[in-house]
């Protein structure tokens, strides 16, 4: 999701880092078929710097800083003044910063960039997110005093019917297109 939001915004003009901050299981570099072997870990442990490891990717304005090898101390980097620092830069150099942290049912680590200023929009998938996880995420925002801005819901099944009553209508094919459309002129 968040390799799509990133490329969106590039598509659109905006100037955008994304960075690969799931530490525990990095996905952006293999997603996006870069090089991995260098980034965020390189960074907040100090072996290389953040030319060293952003990568451009597909459009000149979107860069991408990929996690690089599983640090055995993940949530202690996140939250070290080296990543603050980073952030601090990367934000007045870009339009979007986008994050890719671990899934809250795992750490807590987008916490740690809320915190730091930033927004939190929540990843959910169909048949794959438990219910009783997203009531204690929400719990556990609650009682940090944290607000989610967003929510995107993957792999939702479409119920045609619930489109039709919010005044959202999905075509499937041509035909049954001119069908309803034969349907509206008739009222």
């Amino acid at each position: 999701m968040s390799c799509n939001i990133a490329a969106a915004l590039a598509e659109n003009g905006a100037k955008v880092l994304l960075i690969d901050a799931d530490l525990r299981h990095p996905s952006v570099a293999k997603k996006l078929n870069i090089d991995g072997d260098a980034g965020l870990t390189h960074v907040l442990s100090g072996q290389a710097s953040v030319r060293d490891v952003v990568q451009r990717f597909w459009k000149p304005n979107l860069h991408v800083m990929p996690a690089g090898p599983k640090p055995p101390n993940a949530s202690t980097l996140l939250n070290s003044p080296i990543m603050s620092e980073l952030l601090m830069n990367a934000l007045q150099q870009y339009d979007y910063v986008l994050i890719d942290t671990a899934p809250m049912v795992v750490a807590n680590d987008a916490v740690i960039f809320v915190r730091k200023g930033g927004s939190l929009v929540m990843v959910s998938r169909r048949n794959q997110t438990r219910k009783r996880d997203l009531r204690e995420i929400s719990d556990e925002l609650d009682t940090l005093d944290m607000q989610v801005s967003g929510i995107v819901l993957n792999c939702a099944k479409e119920n045609k019917k619930a489109l039709e009553n919010s005044n959202y209508y999905y075509y499937s094919t041509q035909s049954e297109k001119r069908s309803k459309k034969r349907r509206w002129l008739k009222k």
